[in-house]
C-alpha cells in the first residue's frame, strides 16, 4: 500500500511540472506572437533607427554678380560642429553646456539659447554648436568622443560678402531662421525649420527662394555610441540658383567712396538707367558689414557689435535710399523747370517768376534765403531755393 501511494504521489507532481511546462510555452507563445506578428513593424523600426541616421548636407546658396560677372556674393566651405539629437536621448543635454562651451570656446548663454530653440526639432536633426571651427577645436572634438560620443564634425557652407560693408544694404544679408519667422505662413507652408539659413534683407531676402537650394542627406550606420559605421546612401544637395544684377561694381564704389568724404557722414546716392529704370548703384551711407549676421552673430563678440550697431546714432542698418523719408527741397525745381520749358511757358532766359523773400500757402509763409526779384531760370534753380516750383505750380 505504501509502494501505491507513492506512485501517485510521483505521478501527480509529473502531471503538475507538465501543466506548468504547457503554461510557460503558452505564455512564451503569446509573447513571440505579439513581439513578431503584431507589433513586429514597430519594433523592427524602432531597431532600425536605433541604428541608421540621417545627416543633413546643407545646400550652398546661388553666387551673386554684377551686371559684368563680377562677384559679389559667394559661399565657402567651412567646418561646423555638430550635436546629434537622436545620440543625446535620454541625458540632460544642458549639463553638456559647461564642457562645449570651455572646451570650444563658446558663451555659455548662447549655448542655452540654441538647446532652448531646438526644442521642436524633429528628433533626427542636429545642433549646430559652433560654425568656422579652428583646427584646436577640432581636435578637442576627437580628443572627447568618449565623454560626448553626439558630436561630429561636418563641412558646411558659409556666406561671405565683400569687405568694408560695400553694396550691405543692396545686398542684405542671410542668418538663421528665428522662432517668430518659423510660425510665418511665408515659411511655415513651405517646412522651414530652427537652423535653417535664410535672406533676411536686401537682395538676399527679396530672391530667397531662388537662392537657397535643396537640402541634400547622408544615410549612415551608426554603431551604439554614435559613431559612423557605413554610408549607405547619399542623396547630394541642390545648390540654389546663380543671380545676376543690374548694379555695376565699379559705379557702386565710386558712389560708395563720395559719400565717404562728404561732410556729414551721412546720404545717399542712386544712378539709375532712364532707358530702362535699370539700378546701377544703390550706396547708403553708413554702411555696415554683412558678414557680421552670418559668420559673427553667435559669438559674444558679434553681438557685441550687432548692439553696437542698433545704438550708433548714425543708424548704419538703415537703408536711406529707400527707407528714409526726406522732403524734395531743390530736387523739385528739376521737373518743374523741365515741364515749363516743355510748354512753352518759360524759357532759360526768361520767366514771370517773382521771388518776394518768400511765398504764402495757406496760413504758412515759407521763407526764401534772401529776395531774388524776378530771377531767370539758372537763378532760379541755384539760389531760390523751393520758389521756383511753389509759383510755378501755382501759376500754371
Amino acid at each position: 500500500m505504501k509502494f501505491v501511494d507513492d506512485s501517485q504521489n510521483l505521478r501527480g507532481r509529473l502531471h503538475l511540472i507538465q501543466a506548468l511546462v504547457l503554461v510557460l510555452l503558452g505564455v512564451l507563445s503569446v509573447r513571440l506572437y505579439l513581439l513578431q506578428i503584431v507589433n513586429g513593424s514597430r519594433y523592427a523600426e524602432i531597431a532600425e533607427n536605433q541604428r541608421i541616421r540621417l545627416l543633413p548636407i546643407p545646400a550652398p546658396r546661388g553666387v551673386i554678380f554684377d551686371r559684368n560677372g563680377k562677384l559679389l556674393v559667394d559661399s565657402r566651405p567651412i567646418y561646423s560642429i555638430i550635436l546629434s539629437r537622436e545620440d543625446t536621448k535620454g541625458i540632460d543635454r544642458y549639463t553638456l553646456i559647461k564642457p562645449l562651451a570651455e572646451g570650444l570656446g563658446l558663451d555659455p548663454e548662447i549655448l542655452r539659447e540654441r538647446f532652448d530653440q531646438v526644442k521642436l526639432q524633429p528628433a533626427f536633426e542636429s545642433i549646430l554648436i559652433k560654425e568656422g571651427a579652428s583646427q584646436a577645436d577640432i581636435a578637442w572634438v576627437d580628443a572627447h568622443q568618449l565623454e560626448v560620443p553626439a558630436l561630429r564634425v561636418e563641412q558646411t557652407p558659409q556666406r561671405r560678402y565683400p569687405p568694408n560693408g560695400l553694396l550691405a544694404h543692396a545686398l542684405g544679408y542671410v542668418q538663421e531662421i528665428s522662432p517668430e519667422q518659423l510660425e510665418e505662413p511665408r515659411y511655415k507652408e513651405k517646412h522651414y525649420k530652427p537652423g535653417d539659413i535664410i535672406g533676411q534683407n536686401g537682395i538676399e531676402y527679396v530672391y530667397d527662394e531662388y537662392l537657397r537650394g535643396r537640402d541634400g542627406y547622408r544615410k549612415v550606420i551608426v554603431d551604439s555610441r554614435g559613431h559612423i559605421q557605413k554610408e549607405i546612401e547619399v542623396v547630394p544637395p541642390q545648390p540654389g540658383q546663380d543671380l545676376v544684377t543690374t548694379i555695376d561694381l565699379d559705379l557702386q564704389q565710386a558712389a560708395e567712396e563720395q559719400l565717404q568724404k562728404s561732410p556729414t557722414k551721412r546720404g545717399v546716392i542712386v544712378s539709375m538707367d532712364p532707358n530702362n529704370g535699370e539700378i546701377l548703384a544703390l550706396a547708403s551711407y553708413p554702411t555696415f558689414d554683412p558678414n557680421l549676421f552670418s559668420q559673427r552673430i553667435a559669438t559674444k563678440a558679434g553681438r557685441a557689435e550687432y548692439a553696437a550697431l542698433l545704438n550708433d546714432p548714425h543708424k548704419p542698418l538703415l537703408n536711406r535710399a529707400i527707407q528714409g523719408a526726406y522732403p524734395p527741397g531743390s530736387t523739385w525745381k528739376i521737373p518743374m523747370a523741365v515741364a515749363g520749358l516743355q510748354q512753352g511757358a518759360i524759357t532759360i532766359d526768361r520767366s514771370n517768376l517773382v521771388c518776394g523773400g518768400g511765398i504764402q500757402i495757406g496760413n504758412k509763409f515759407t521763407r526764401c534765403m534772401g529776395n531774388h526779384g524776378s530771377p531767370d531760370i539758372r537763378t532760379a534753380i541755384t539760389r531760390s531755393r523751393i520758389l521756383l516750383s511753389a509759383r510755378f505750380e501755382d501759376d500754371h
